[in-house]
């Protein structure tokens, strides 16, 4: 590279127009609050957050253009915040106490329980309307924006599952839920809002109010919370249900490789070099295979949850009729307790690359409710929201569990998600028959 006086910088790119105007000057007859000075500050990195994230990424947005965004100086965001995360974080906050508060006023309004439930409903697909960015910010970037934005989310989905538990204990003749299920309802209408996120198509969530809520409606059953235990028990750890193919091809080795070392060191130690080195394959055949560790990462994802769902389609073959599903279900809850690359593949690694990574785990969920829609009973069958939403809810669970470090209890959980799977088709009640039939055929 030259070092020649003569040598061209690269030009720098355009600093960024502030998005909001700056509180006016102090003058004779107005003397700002320091407090409220900072306040206004604050809110104007926020918003320059939700903006930014919504433009470019969270690994993407820099503090440059933030605070150019927001018109403040850098002293002053270090002031505020100290550090990206912790701006990030309080811009999630931000978002999330705004949305509670709006869906709290709206649960509160007149009406019977039903009337309450919708409109609570409503006020959060309005929300999500009217406030893409912000929700893009909370449902997808918080994914991929490392352990304390995922802890975050977490918490925020506690307090929802909490308001879900308390609003359902107000329905007359059997609103308790059974264990697990609001957790499930909350992470199943998180998928579909993602899904619209991620679609650009958020102007669709308000129509879609009623039949969210018939679908989560349907997990209302007595009997279930007899037959559901509230803690899954600890299986012993299972025989692997399905034998993961070795060996095979470059192509084979250089995915089986990249999600190795993806599942024992992160995905951020993934090169090409590396994953043509541990597959024993020459980094020219590598180049000629794969555009980049990216795609061989994601190639390696898609053929891990192929490996699933064939593990559990077989298993639902042999079952027939309702028992298809619980025997599925097993199966697949057996396989992911034995498949440690796999789990930490789709559920931890893959959100380190942001809304690519969230893009390529919803396209395997669509694989599954797929699956899931070709193997119920055609009486009642859902629809494609309710089956994504269902999907959604089984997968967010497990999620759960993974990030907990409790993945040898996910055999335990097959009954919930087998509930979740029937309940919105054929009625609590007879999910709960389901199940009860696959127990005593187990013990047979």
């Amino acid at each position: 590279m030259s070092t020649s006086p003569t040598a061209r910088k690269a030009p720098k790119r355009p600093r960024p127009e502030p998005l909001y105007e700056k509180l006016p000057a102090r003058g004779q007859d107005r003397v700002l609050d320091r407090h409220a000075v900072a306040s206004n500050q604050r809110s104007r990195l926020i918003g320059a957050m939700i903006e930014e994230v919504a433009e470019r990424g969270y690994e993407a947005a820099t503090i440059e253009r933030l605070v150019a965004l927001a018109g403040v100086s850098k002293r002053t965001y270090h002031q505020i915040f100290h550090t990206k995360e912790a701006y990030f974080l309080a811009s999630y906050d931000a978002v999330v106490e705004n949305a509670a508060g709006r869906i709290g006023a709206a649960y509160r309004s007149p009406g019977d329980w039903r009337t309450r439930l919708r409109a609570a409903l409503a006020a959060y697909a309005a929300e999500v309307e009217q406030e893409p960015k912000a929700a893009r910010l909370a449902l997808v970037e918080a994914l991929g924006a490392g352990p304390a934005a995922l802890a975050r989310m977490r918490r925020a989905r506690r307090a929802f599952e909490e308001a879900v538990v308390a609003s359902f204990a107000e329905v007359p003749d059997g609103g308790i839920l059974p264990p697990l299920i609001p957790k499930g309802i909350v992470c199943g209408v998180e998928r579909i809002t993602r899904q619209l996120l991620l679609a650009g198509e958020v102007a669709t969530l308000p129509a879609l109010t009623d039949e969210l809520l018939e679908w989560a409606l349907s997990y209302r059953c007595a009997a279930a919370i007899d037959v559901l235990d509230a803690s899954p028990a600890d299986p012993g750890w299972p025989a692997p249900c399905c034998p993961l193919a070795k060996g095979g091809s470059d192509r084979v080795r250089l995915l089986v490789s990249a999600a190795e070392i993806a599942a024992g060191n992160g995905y951020a130690q993934l090169t090409p070099g590396r994953i043509a080195d541990e597959a024993g394959v020459a980094d020219a055949r590598f180049n000629e295979l794969f555009e980049s560790s990216e795609q061989c990462f994601l190639d390696a994802l898609d053929r891990l949850g192929l490996e699933a769902l064939v593990c559990a389609t077989r298993a639902a073959q042999s079952g027939g009729g309702l028992a298809a599903v619980p025997a599925g279900v097993a199966a697949l809850m057996r396989h992911l307790a034995t498949s440690p690359v796999l789990v930490r593949v789709a559920y931890v690694e893959i959100f380190a690359l942001g809304p690519a990574g969230v893009e390529r785990r919803e396209r395997l969920l669509g694989q599954f409710t797929d699956q899931l829609m070709r193997g119920l009973p055609s009486r009642g069958a859902p629809s494609r929201l309710a089956a994504e939403a269902s999907v959604g809810a089984a997968w967010g669970i497990i999620h759960h569990y993974v990030t907990q470090g409790a993945t040898h209890l996910l055999p335990g959980l097959a009954e919930h998600i087998t509930y979740i799977a029937l309940a919105p088709v054929i009625g609590g009640q007879d999910a709960v028959q389901a199940i009860l039939d696959a127990r005593e055929s187990a013990d047979l």
